[in-house]
């Protein structure tokens, strides 16, 4: 692996593969390619992404149908959770929107839904932009650039998950999505639809393991081109232990993830297509978090407001993600429970 793919972020490969989209927009009829709907490998939620995004056996808010829907049920009361974000200087925008439910009279188990959208604005087509003199459809040398005819258009892509989780046990419970993906690049369109798995186990009262199975089925994408994409199964392992400090009036989370892809990207991840996340999270008398992580090498950092005073509890989180190739990522949510 070279150091400079070690330090592209899962995000930057995100944003260097839609590039590379724009350019061979109009793919052969019938191929099929992997790395399809990259977008759904960037984390949500500031609190989970604070941490570096170590938070599948953590996954107790309304970021749980992304990172884990076994966590659903840990979520004790209704909750609305939007993030907004904006990636390498405004380049991409990225949100999330998080609903939790625990079911009335069945305390054990609750539904959610979570809605992602990224969009990168203001890409420059240049494909026809050209005197096709002799009507190959193709630019070859010698014919003239159009650049009256360059446009812009961008890329939105959309990801839904539709969760439920139960209490199997004691000390465990299960939870699955129903994923709906829709894109839009150019002039094209795709569909797809997925399933993911979540256990959660909780062999002590401080510490809890976690696995997440996304795309079980390997995930297919289709467009309107006839171009087909497919997303491989990614395992996640997580685990998670908390330390209560009374005589600081807090607690110490230490939190950490390994996700495993089974597409072969062995050269954009930190240990044969593997990654790993980890984080600390420290609670002050429920109220002021500090946080601080590693995303597959890069730093990250925030901080958290709780206010139980407002409704059922309202929230605000920050985190920051650093680069070596592209500007820093802000990320902000908030969060209230009823």
């Amino acid at each position: 692996m070279t150091a400079r793919a070690r330090s592209l972020s899962p995000l930057s490969f995100h944003i260097l593969a839609a590039l590379l989209a724009v350019v061979l927009s109009s793919p052969a009829q019938g191929a099929e390619a992997k790395y399809g709907a990259e977008f759904l490998k960037i984390g949500v939620g500031a609190r989970a992404l604070g941490m570096g995004g170590a938070f599948v056996a953590l996954a107790d808010d309304a970021s749980a149908p992304f990172w884990n829907p076994a966590g659903l049920v840990s979520v004790q009361t209704g909750e609305l959770l939007f993030m907004h974000s904006e990636h390498f200087g405004s380049l991409a925008n990225h949100d999330y929107f998080g609903f939790v439910q625990p079911l009335e009279g069945d305390s054990r188990s609750a539904v959610g839904v979570g809605l992602i959208r990224f969009s990168i604005d203001e890409i420059l087509v240049t494909r026809d932009a050209f005197d096709d003199l002799n009507g190959s459809g193709e630019w070859e040398p010698g014919e003239p650039i159009r650049t009256d005819q360059f446009r812009s258009d961008s890329d939105d892509e959309y990801g839904l998950l539709l969760s439920y989780a139960r209490d199997m046990a004691d000390l465990w419970s299960l939870g699955g999505n129903v994923k709906l993906l829709r894109q839009g690049l150019l002039d094209n369109t795709s569909f797809g639809m997925g399933l993911d798995l979540g256990v959660l186990f909780h062999p002590r009262p401080n510490l809890d393991l976690g696995l997440r199975v996304s795309d079980v089925t390997q995930t297919q994408v289709s467009w309107d081109t006839g171009h087909r994409e497919s997303i491989s199964p990614t395992v996640a392992l997580g685990l998670k232990y908390t330390q209560p400090m009374p005589g600081l009036k807090g607690s110490l989370t230490a939190a950490g993830d390994f996700n495993q892809t089974l597409d072969g990207r062995d050269a954009a991840s930190q240990a044969g297509g593997g990654d790993f996340q980890g984080g600390l999270e420290y609670w002050h008398d429920d109220v002021v978090a500090a946080r601080v992580g590693s995303d597959a090498g890069d730093f990250t950092a925030g901080a958290g407001l709780r206010i139980r005073s407002l409704l059922g509890g309202l929230g605000v989180d920050y985190a920051f993600l650093a680069h070596d190739v592209f500007d820093d990522t802000h990320r902000v949510s908030a969060s209230v429970r009823f």
